[in-house]
C-alpha cells in the first residue's frame, strides 16, 4: 500500500506517519508539505526506507493531483479544514484513491459527505474526521449511545487545557506572523455560527453557550458548545437523535476572554488569523507547547487591540472539576428497560505525545480497517457510520502502553 501523507511534517501529520510505520502492509509513505526542508528533516530522523519527501501546496491543483495519481491512499492532516478539506477531498475522489483526514470543521464536513455518491461511482472509501474529536469522540459517541435502547440525545466533549502537543524535537521556534493552524480552527469556530442538533432540528446557533450534563460518576460537568462535526454526522448513524454538540470542559477560568476575542473577529475589528496568533502562545524556548490557549496574553491584546508574538510562560488553566474528570468523554440519555438512563463513555490511558498522538494515531488507523477489509463500502463517511468502535478501540490499545486504552462505559438511571 501506497500512502501520500499530506502534511505529513507537521505535528500531527507526523504522529500519523511514526504510526503507518508500524504496518508491514504499508510499502511506501510520501511525506508531502510545503516546507520541504522540515519535511526532509523528518523524513531522515525516521531511518526507514519506506518513506519520502516532497515539496506540495495544496492549492497547486494540478502538483496536488499529481502527487495522489502516485500512490492508493490520501492521509490528509493539512488544516484548517474549513480552507483545505474540500478541494483535496475532491482530488482524491477524482484520482480514484482511498482517503481519511482529520477535519474538525463543521462547514467543510457538510460539503464533504455531499460528494459521497461521486466517491461510490470512483469505487473510493473516504473517511472524514478521523482523529480524537471527531474521531475517537465520536466511535466513543457509539458506545455510550448503544449502551442504553433508545437514545434522545449525545454529547461529545473534550478539555481545551489538553489540547497540546508535546515537542517530539521537531517543533520550530514561531516566526514572525505564523498562525497555527489549531488556533485558527478554534478561532473560526468560536467567531462563527455553529451548527448543532436542538429538539429534533438542524439549527444555526452561538458558540460557547453553557449547558450541564449528568456524566455518571463523575456528577454534573459544565460543557461549552463549539462546532465540531460530531453534532452533524451523529444523526446520520443515529436517525432518532433530538439533540446533539460538542462543547469544551474546563473553561471557567477562560470562557469571558474567549468570548470577549470572538466577538472582536466576529465584529471585524480583528482577522481570524490576527486572533490565533494572539491566542497562541508561541515561545522561542525550545520545550514549548504548541497551540496552549494564553489567558494572560488574551486579556493584554484584547485591551491594546494590538497583535503580536507572545514569549510569555504558559498560564495554568485550573480545572472547574474534579481532576479525574476523562479528557475526552461522550454521555447520552435516553432509556433503558423503559427507565429514563443515562451513559458515559471514555478511555483512562492515551498514547504519549500529546493532542499530536491522540489525533494522528486514529488517522494512521484508517489504512489497518482499510487493508483488513473492516471498511467495505464506498462513499464520504463519518467515523461512526462504518467504523466497529470495538475494532478501533482494540487497534489503539497497542499504542496505549501495557494498559490499553481503557475503554469504559458507564450508565446511571
Amino acid at each position: 500500500m501506497k500512502v501520500l501523507a499530506i502534511g505529513g511534517s507537521g505535528g500531527m501529520g507526523r504522529a500519523t506517519v511514526r504510526a503507518a510505520l508500524t504496518y508491514d502492509f504499508v510499502s511506501e509513505i510520501v511525506v508531502a508539505g510545503i516546507d520541504k526542508e522540515l519535511a526532509e528533516h523528518f523524513v531522515d530522523s525516521l531511518n526507514d526506507d519506506r518513506v519520502r519527501s516532497i515539496y506540495l501546496d495544496v492549492t497547486d491543483d494540478n502538483c496536488l493531483r499529481q502527487a495522489i495519481r502516485d500512490v492508493d491512499v490520501v492521509l490528509n492532516s493539512a488544516g484548517p479544514f474549513f480552507r483545505f478539506g474540500v478541494p483535496v477531498l475532491t482530488a482524491a475522489i477524482d484520482e480514484g484513491k482511498h482517503y481519511s483526514d482529520i477535519c474538525d470543521d463543521w462547514q467543510p464536513t457538510v460539503e464533504m459527505l455531499k460528494l459521497s455518491s461521486r466517491a461510490q461511482q470512483n469505487n473510493v472509501t473516504a473517511v472524514i474526521g478521523l482523529g480524537a474529536s471527531p474521531g475517537i469522540a465520536n466511535l466513543l459517541c457509539v458506545k455510550a449511545a448503544t449502551a442504553l435502547d433508545e437514545v434522545d440525545t449525545i454529547v461529545s466533549a473534550w478539555r481545551l487545557s489538553g489540547a497540546v502537543n508535546a515537542n517530539d524535537g521537531f517543533n520550530r521556534p514561531a516566526k514572525s506572523g505564523q498562525v497555527d493552524a489549531a488556533a485558527v480552527h478554534l478561532v473560526h469556530c468560536l467567531s462563527e455560527k455553529i451548527r448543532v442538533l436542538q429538539d429534533g432540528e438542524i439549527i444555526d446557533t452561538t458558540p460557547l453557550e453553557h449547558s450541564q450534563i449528568a456524566f455518571p460518576n463523575f456528577g454534573a460537568l459544565d460543557v461549552w458548545s463549539l462546532g465540531h462535526p460530531e453534532a452533524i454526522t451523529l444523526r446520520r448513524r443515529f436517525p432518532a437523535l433530538k439533540n446533539s454538540y460538542n462543547g469544551m470542559l474546563g473553561m471557567h477560568n477562560i470562557v469571558d476572554s474567549l468570548q470577549q476575542i470572538a466577538g472582536a473577529v466576529a465584529a471585524g475589528q480583528m482577522s481570524v488569523d490576527e486572533a490565533a496568533l494572539m491566542l497562541t502562545n508561541k515561545g522561542d524556548k525550545k520545550d514549548s507547547n504548541e497551540g496552549s490557549v494564553n489567558n494572560e496574553l488574551v486579556n493584554k491584546e484584547l485591551a491594546n487591540r494590538q497583535v503580536q508574538q507572545s514569549h510569555d510562560t504558559e498560564v495554568n488553566i485550573t480545572e472547574g472539576f474534579h481532576e479525574e474528570t476523562p479528557a475526552l468523554l461522550a454521555y447520552a440519555k435516553g432509556c433503558k428497560d423503559g427507565q429514563n438512563m443515562t451513559s458515559g463513555a471514555f478511555i483512562r490511558h492515551y498514547p504519549t505525545g500529546g493532542m499530536a498522538t491522540i489525533t494522528g494515531i486514529p488517522h494512521a488507523l484508517f489504512l489497518p480497517l482499510l487493508h483488513h477489509g473492516h471498511l467495505k463500502e464506498n462513499g464520504v463517511f463519518a467515523p461512526e457510520e462504518v467504523i466497529d468502535p470495538d475494532v478501533f478501540f482494540e487497534w489503539f490499545d497497542s499504542f496505549c502502553g501495557a494498559k490499553g486504552a481503557g475503554l469504559t462505559v458507564l450508565t446511571s438511571s
